[in-house]
């Protein structure tokens, strides 16, 4: 193949040339419909309300996974070929590895988390109690993309001698099978190793330091035990990346500075509050289809009214959608729509946010009177809870349950001391982050109305034990 480059701010340089494994592929791939259609959903969704310059896409992102991923099996590679890992390099499975990591967020859909969890809010108002479980996320809509046997994708996967369905299985596998699997789910996977660099860069925080090349230079295989600890069964040991010693005071900067991007980006009080606003859309807009099969401003043939038509949630009408149509349907129902979508839709565009009110500022370190102020919250405003007025909770840790980064055994992160065992980070007993496992649990309430934020700052009153 022709050489190939792509320019990126964070990785500088990315090649694809004839000497890749799958460059070749993966060039083709880049240039397909589900993978172009990245370069239209924004990696942070409304983050760009806040920081001006948070507006780069999954796309970008999707290649810098790549290029970690690249880096990444040819470690596995050194590892083999050094003596430390026994066995021969598997190519088959590299090269799935590498697919995975480029495919890995093609069924991301617009806004993606407050698109996710307007389907889920809508499941349940329609009496689904397991909503969560049985509307598809975007793990499920990625892999039908990648199995698609009408799309391009699965065509170039197979030319290259790998099957779309061991691409779609890796991607949705929680539990690592081998060290090739840690390439896309491990405590180092390319993925956070390009989201979290990339999103800090973008953002313009200066809150942490991530040193990736450092980082990248000391990582290591090694038989890690995944066995569940209260399990009581046998150990089951695989092979997993882990740091050596040297990098160790890195990744303790890698895990400060994770916490701080989810504290002071992902989850900024401001952010949360325009999600709110977004998720209050979709609902609004699939409500109206699901009564009248259509809502007014928009045209019939609309993405979003065939997709939150009944059974309209297929592939084909996901694909459809992206950022712009959103925003093209913000923009128009703000013009030409009617009652609560036209309201919400005008204040999107203008970014007319919500006023918040923060449980943990109202009584810092207080804990019984943030549950009082809760409850009080919820009782008053409960027939409101979701129209006008909004609740946000979320709970973090430097080191454990961070969103969707949980605290499965794959993602323990495990320094290599210099006698070649392994120990966790938390357990050294110098180490910054030792006992931080404890959880930072943030509770938020939304109001779009003035009148109500007024009536919640009563009851604040109230629960200090002052007559409103």
């Amino acid at each position: 193949m022709k050489t190939q480059r792509i320019r990126d701010p964070i990785h500088g340089l990315i090649v694809f040339d004839s000497e890749g494994l799958v460059d070749e592929c993966v060039w083709a791939l880049l240039n397909t419909p589900d993978v172009q259609r990245l370069r239209r959903i924004k990696q942070l969704g409304v983050s760009e309300f806040v920081f001006p310059s948070a507006s780069h896409t999954r796309f970008s992102h999707s290649i810098g996974v790549f290029h970690n991923a690249r880096r990444l099996v040819s470690i596995i590679k050194r590892e083999i070929g050094l003596g430390r890992v026994a066995g021969n390099f598997n190519e088959e499975r590299a090269k799935i590895a590498l697919f995975a990591a480029l495919l890995h967020d093609i069924g991301h859909g617009p806004f993606s988390h407050a698109f996710e969890e307007a389907r889920k809010a809508l499941a349940t108002e329609r009496g689904d109690t397991a909503a969560k479980t049985r509307v598809r996320n975007h793990e499920a809509f990625t892999a039908e993309m990648i199995e698609d046997q009408s799309g391009q994708i699965a065509q170039i996967l197979e030319s290259s001698g790998v099957s779309a369905k061991s691409v779609a299985d890796l991607v949705a596998a929680e539990i690592p099978a081998d060290m090739y699997h840690a390439v896309v789910s491990s405590s180092f996977d390319a993925d956070r190793l390009d989201y979290l660099v990339r999103d800090r860069y973008m953002t313009g925080t200066g809150a942490g330091a991530i040193d990736l090349d450092w980082l990248m230079d000391n990582v290591r295989v090694a038989q890690i035990n995944f066995a569940p600890d209260a399990d009581g069964g046998d150990p089951i040991y695989e092979h997993s990346f882990c740091l050596g010693y040297k990098a160790r005071d890195a990744a303790e900067d890698f895990l400060l500075a994770r916490y701080r991007l989810y504290t002071n980006v992902y989850l900024h009080k401001t952010t949360r509050g325009i999600e709110q606003m977004v998720s209050a859309f979709f609902r609004l807009v699939a409500r109206e289809v699901a009564e009248s099969s259509r809502i007014s401003g928009l045209p019939d043939d609309h993405p979003l009214v065939r997709f939150f038509s009944p059974g309209g949630d297929v592939i084909a009408n996901y694909r459809a959608l992206d950022d712009t149509v959103v925003w093209g349907a913000i923009h128009t129902l703000a013009r030409a729509g009617a009652g609560a979508a036209k309201n919400i839709a005008g204040r999107i565009l203008n970014r007319n946010r919500p006023i918040c009110l923060d449980v943990q500022h109202a009584f810092p370190e207080d804990v019984e009177r943030q549950r009082r102020l809760k409850h009080a919250l919820d009782a008053r405003f409960k027939s409101e809870l979701g129209e006008n007025v909004f609740r946000d909770s979320a709970k973090l840790s430097i080191y454990g349950e961070i969103g969707a980064d949980d605290g499965r055994a794959q993602k323990r992160l495990m320094i290599q001391t210099t006698d070649d065992n392994l120990k966790e980070i938390t357990d050294f007993k110098d180490a910054t982050v030792a006992g931080s496992d404890r959880q930072r649990a943030l509770e938020r309430y939304y109001f779009l109305g003035e009148s109500d934020f007024r009536i919640a700052v009563s009851v604040i009153d109230s629960v200090k034990g002052r007559r409103a």
